[in-house]
């Protein structure tokens, strides 16, 4: 138990007198602290904003919002009354002005689209949690140090403090009010657990505490402090649920839906869910050729075994591969797939907009099949096997007696030339 103790044992090297100094320096929020909190809020809504990682990493390098946070920490450690205020001033200024300088970005921003970076900050779980209380110990413990340390670059970037509340700052300039709630909670968790990190280890290493706080003064800030913590990890627990039951329907999701449209030979370029009324739609774009009706029921057959029953499958087909979207640009993309939505909706209604015109088809028909006489088409909405609507082509032709390799040759023909992989064909007597 002692070699134990002589490996892990921090005390013989801590110096508090010198991390109290430290900190307590740093606290203050102004002069080049308040530059530096600036610019740090704006360079990580700009890496936040165009997806850069690298910004996003120099803008948490460089960020002092780590300084209040541990001042908060050792105050309630150390029971310095005048520190705890000190600090929770500067660190409310400190959020203050970040919001005002993401605010201020997004609202000019050309861009200020929801995108992979800023929806990663919007979901809070127990493991931010954990994050956050290790390397708020990992920063303590580096301050507390008697020699130098190059421990806190990286905590600052694992504890992550400056891109939720800039993603707090988007949710406020674009009125996404879930973006701003779950962002500045998430940093709210940094903030405690660090703070709570601080506290632990400020009490396990003795640092020094102010002799005229009284019993009832330290035992107040420890129950305050308690349940501060215990009130921010309770909903963390909740969002971690919710994230794997949502990690788990898109491992289902991959086998019953993706993987059966992958095996027909077409590629997935992007899915998305939308909640609606009681269901909920699976959006699939997809290049390749155009999924018949078997693959679909063999899809929603597959979705009802297993008691996945709420969900629908919307299928949407891209002319493009994904290189191709790949070297579109974002907005371009963006402007396709919701055409796309527009264009299914439009199905749905039952105005499908025509994919070639009335006399196109008919010139077309006639002069491929001489037997033909006279062409028509338009749109029926039938009940597929699974009582939802579908939208089918019809075509109206008048020949005269026509074989059965005719025929057929002119239904694949409308097929490919419809570009729907099934035809309603109603043939009429010739005309004498």
């Amino acid at each position: 138990m002692n070699i134990f103790q002589k490996i892990t044992d921090i005390r013989a090297s801590s110096d508090p007198l010198r991390a109290i100094e430290s900190i307590t320096e740093g606290v203050s929020i102004r002069g080049y602290n308040m530059w530096l909190l600036f610019c740090s809020a704006v360079l990580a809504s700009i890496g936040l904003d165009t997806g850069s990682s690298a910004v996003i990493i120099g803008a948490m390098l460089i960020s002092p919002l780590m300084s209040p946070i541990l001042g908060v920490g050792l105050s309630l450690g150390t029971h310095d009354r005048n520190l705890l205020l000190r600090s929770l001033k500067n660190l409310v200024a400190a959020i203050a002005l970040s919001l005002i300088a993401s605010y201020l970005y997004f609202s000019v921003s050309p861009f200020a689209y929801p995108n992979a970076e800023l929806q990663a900050r919007t979901y809070p779980t127990l493991l931010d949690i954990l994050v956050a209380l290790f390397g708020g110990i990992a920063g303590i413990v580096s301050v507390s140090r008697s020699g130098t340390s190059i421990a806190l670059p990286g905590v600052a970037i694992a504890t992550a403090l400056m891109p939720p509340l800039c993603t707090a700052g988007y949710g406020l300039a674009t009125q996404r009010w879930m973006y701003f709630g779950g962002a500045f909670y998430l940093f709210f968790i940094n903030a405690v657990f660090i703070s709570l990190a601080t506290f632990l280890i400020v009490k396990y290493l003795h640092f020094p505490q102010k002799p005229f706080a009284s019993r009832f003064q330290r035992h107040s800030y420890t129950i305050i402090f308690s349940v501060i913590v215990v009130m921010v990890t309770i909903p963390s627990i909740y969002f971690l649920y919710t994230v794997y039951e949502r990690e788990l329907t898109k491992r289902k999701l991959n086998d019953l839906v993706f993987l059966p449209i992958a095996h027909q030979g077409n590629e997935i370029l992007k899915w998305e869910l939308e909640d609606k009324d009681s269901t909920v739609w699976v959006k699939v774009y997809h290049s390749g050729r155009p999924l018949g009706d078997s693959i679909r029921s063999h899809i929603h057959q597959n979705l009802a075994a297993h008691r996945m029953n709420r969900y629908e499958l919307k299928l949407l087909r891209v002319n493009l591969t994904r290189e191709e979207v790949n070297e579109l640009s974002s907005d371009i993309s963006r402007q396709m797939f919701q055409q796309l939505q527009l264009e299914l909706l439009a199905r749905e209604a039952g105005n499908k907009p025509d994919t070639l015109s009335y006399t196109a088809l008919a010139q077309e028909v006639r002069a491929a099949f001489p037997f033909v006489d006279t062409v028509y088409h338009g749109w029926m909405t039938v009940p597929d096997t699974l009582n939802r609507v579908d939208t089918l082509p019809i075509v109206f032709y008048r020949a005269a007696e026509t074989s059965q390799v005719q025929d057929s040759l002119l239904y694949r023909y409308l097929k490919v030339r419809l570009r729907n992989d099934t035809v309603v064909m109603m043939r009429q007597a010739a005309t004498p």
